[in-house]
């Protein structure tokens, strides 16, 4: 058994590959102790110069094999535990003081206000906004957002609204005269191209056709 069994992130998975890794390494460095000895012992000129060639060989192919050593072993760590380097908005908001546990306590928070009080129906929802309900500075509210659904702030509001417009369309125009544009309105938002835009962008479809499909 070798020194790698003993730590933590070597699992059943990793250890025959770092034991022959480790092998590998001893070889090569009882193979560079015996040449040393040799040389010690047999002190030749030419010889010499045959053992520097040798000797750099050597070491270059005992660093290549620390580095592979090194390399895979943390990469088979890596796929057998799950542990991936941090996101770029992990790392966007790494040092903001805000903790995993509060942000996700916000994240419910504010999907529960979200879904109770339709916050996204009111036409002019700022990010200021959603601060203040939940009480943080708006630098954390758009953390929140960003980190907990993978969203900018106006794209998550738009995600609600076009849920709402999509619920409506199913349903039908409550009498003739109403339009698409009436039900983009009462979805919060405040014009027809926004609105097809948004509608576009996250169903890969117009309203029309949606209706259409729906009928």
């Amino acid at each position: 058994m070798t020194i790698w069994n003993n730590l933590p992130f070597i699992n059943k998975k990793v250890r025959p590959l770092s034991n022959k890794l480790a092998l590998l390494l001893a070889m090569a460095f009882i193979s560079n102790t015996i040449i040393l000895l040799f040389i010690w012992f047999i002190r030749d000129d030419e010889f010499l110069k045959v053992f520097e060639i040798v000797q750099l060989g050597s070491f270059l192919l005992y660093a290549i094999l620390i580095y592979t050593f090194v390399a895979r072993i943390h990469m088979l760590s890596i796929k057998a535990y799950g542990i991936f380097p941090l996101s770029k908005t992990h790392q966007k908001y790494e040092k903001t003081g805000l903790s995993e546990s509060f942000s996700l306590e916000l994240k419910n928070k504010l999907a529960h206000l979200m879904d109770s009080e339709k916050l996204y129906l009111r036409h002019e929802l700022r990010l200021d906004d959603i601060a203040e309900l939940l009480d943080i500075s708006r630098h954390h509210a758009s953390q929140v957002i960003n980190e907990n659904f993978n969203l900018n702030f106006y794209d998550f509001v738009n995600a609600y609204r076009i849920e709402e417009a999509k619920a409506k369309l199913c349903a039908g125009f409550e009498n003739s005269s109403e339009s698409i544009s009436d039900i983009a309105y009462q979805c919060g938002f405040n014009n027809r191209v926004s609105f097809y835009k948004a509608f576009k962008k996250i169903t890969h479809t117009t309203p029309t056709e949606f209706m259409m499909r729906a009928a």
